[in-house]
């Protein structure tokens, strides 16, 4: 869930200049939040609005769709490993200790003299390798490959941009980084995670990084937030466009109630009220719930699932004032413009009478909120 995260601050903490090499950062034009880039429009690739306010627009991190995937590799990775240590454990180490042999779950008397002292060294010189080979495929694929990211941790990442103290706020976990708050005026956007003409670069999943250069001395508050969903067809183009609409929200804020169902690709206007076919449910969300955003795929469903019963969702420090008195999404939901949320909490009964009309106003269709406002003179 922290993968790309998890490797631009271990490379960070190697150096400077492998951090600034894991972002591509010499490798492209960077965009500075007063400059207009040349996407050709605005875009939300995906589902990754948690909420949209005149205060504050916030959106997840990268990974959250590919996050099944980690999960079906560790339960092959996880046993696979297990099963050879645990031979290599009965064969060479056991019967050194108890005087016994364990053979999968049974185990036997060892005695040397009656040969067993074969099975010992086929032990030491057959199984300890295997052992050592696969306690590094296991270091490998949790630490090296950010599998753990996806586990006891944080269920996802947090990006708050708040255009009323022009500070972006993130939640992530202590090894990507830690939560932290950000000078909106002192990131720049940078689109593309590979060189123009890598030889990987249609192999690579992009996503919008936004980096803060140093200033300190030390060089110690240089970082990066990696933004919104992953990115798989054109990810720079599509970096690009979303870049502009978050730039458009903090320089501008929403100028209009929607966007007409005509307008041009070059359109350029942040809407009031955002669409729920862009909105991401804030919270841990149930089957169904993982099923409506990401595609009714039982296997990926399921594996997702088995991921979010370890992990806790985040919350903003209240010290912090991130909302700006506006309150939480998970909250508010109607008054955050957290339209997925809201819909949920509709679904569920949760929405008070008042709630369901205001969210219908902005957001349902004129026999729904009829039938709402109907059942409220009841």
């Amino acid at each position: 869930m922290f993968n790309a995260e998890i490797g631009y601050a271990r490379q960070q903490r190697q150096s400077a200049e492998n951090g600034r090499k894991e972002l591509n950062l010499n490798g492209q034009r960077s965009w500075k939040v007063d400059e207009a880039s040349d996407a050709e429009g605005i875009d939300i690739p995906g589902r990754c609005v948690f909420a949209q306010n005149d205060a504050y627009l916030e959106l997840c991190n990268p990974g959250w769709d590919m996050q099944w995937r980690t999960t079906l590799g560790t339960l092959i990775v996880v046993p696979f490993a297990s099963l050879i240590i645990w031979m290599w454990y009965g064969f060479a180490v056991h019967p050194l200790v108890f005087n016994r042999l364990i053979m999968f779950w049974r185990s036997f008397p060892f005695d040397i003299g009656e040969g067993d002292g074969v099975v010992l060294w086929a032990g030491w010189l057959v199984g300890f390798p295997l052992a050592a080979g696969v306690t590094f495929l296991l270091y490998g694929w949790f630490f090296g490959m950010g599998a753990r990211t996806n586990y006891f941790t944080y269920a996802r990442g947090r990006v708050r941009f708040n255009r009323l103290t022009r500070k972006v706020y993130v939640l992530r976990p202590s090894y990507c980084g830690g939560n932290k708050v950000f000078d909106w005026d002192r990131l720049v956007a940078l689109p593309s995670r590979v060189p123009n003409g890598h030889a990987m670069a249609s192999e690579i999943i992009g996503s919008l990084a936004l980096y803060q250069a140093p200033l300190k001395p030390d060089g110690s508050d240089e970082d990066a937030i990696y933004v919104g969903p992953s990115l798989t067809l054109d990810p720079a183009a599509q970096a690009l466009r979303l870049w502009e609409y978050i730039r458009l929200y903090m320089q501008e804020g929403p100028t209009l109630d929607k966007i007409p169902a005509n307008a041009p690709a070059h359109y350029r206007k942040i809407p009031r009220y955002v669409s729920h076919a862009y909105g991401t449910y804030c919270g841990l969300p149930s089957m169904s719930q993982y099923q409506l955003e990401q595609g009714p795929d039982f296997t990926r469903v399921l594996m997702h699932m088995v991921s979010q019963m370890t992990c806790s969702w985040a919350r903003f420090p209240k010290e912090w004032h991130s909302d700006s008195g506006l309150g939480e999404p998970e909250d508010r939901p109607v008054q955050t413009g957290a339209v997925m949320t809201a819909l949920v909490y509709r679904a569920q009964g949760r929405l008070s009478k008042e709630d369901e009309i205001e969210f219908l106003e902005h957001y349902g269709t004129a026999e729904a909120l009829a039938e709402a406002q109907v059942r409220q003179t009841r």
